[in-house]
């Protein structure tokens, strides 16, 4: 199945017109914490981590069991990183787990930050990683 990919600017029109919709950042934490995409509904579960050295990529392997942990399979979620792949292969990935309501969207923050729409650095609670991994651990 293919991931349908939308623009900032579909995004956007879907964030805020939808409030079902969630935007899941799936860029590591320290990306997400320097900013991202100002919406209601918006959380940050990494697709994968850089290490701090080498900047080499490893999965991250709870991805799976914190999205599945925070959202029903039915849900809208659009997801976003930067301009690379990572937003398209974690929506895959999901899609492959059942979810049925994923979009992708093309160019990330960067293409977000060209519209001129609004950019945040807020990681509280129920929007950072750390605060949606640790429940579902707990619950796994």
């Amino acid at each position: 199945m293919d991931t349908t990919v939308i623009s900032p600017l579909e995004a956007f029109a879907f964030l805020d017109s939808d409030e079902t919709s969630t935007y899941v950042d799936v860029r590591a934490v320290a990306e997400f914490a320097a900013g991202h995409p100002k919406t209601s509904k918006i959380v940050n579960i990494p697709w994968v981590f850089f290490h701090p050295t080498t900047k080499a990529t490893h999965p991250n392997d709870s991805f799976l069991l914190v999205v599945n942990d925070v959202f029903a399979k039915d849900a809208a979620l659009i997801l976003g990183a930067d301009d690379g792949p990572r937003a398209e292969q974690a929506a895959a990935a999901l899609q492959a787990d059942g979810f049925t309501n994923v979009k992708s969207m093309s160019h990330g923050t960067a293409g977000w930050v060209k519209f001129n729409f609004a950019t945040t650095a807020d990681n509280r609670p129920g929007v950072s990683y750390v605060s949606l991994l640790t429940p579902a651990k707990r619950r796994k």
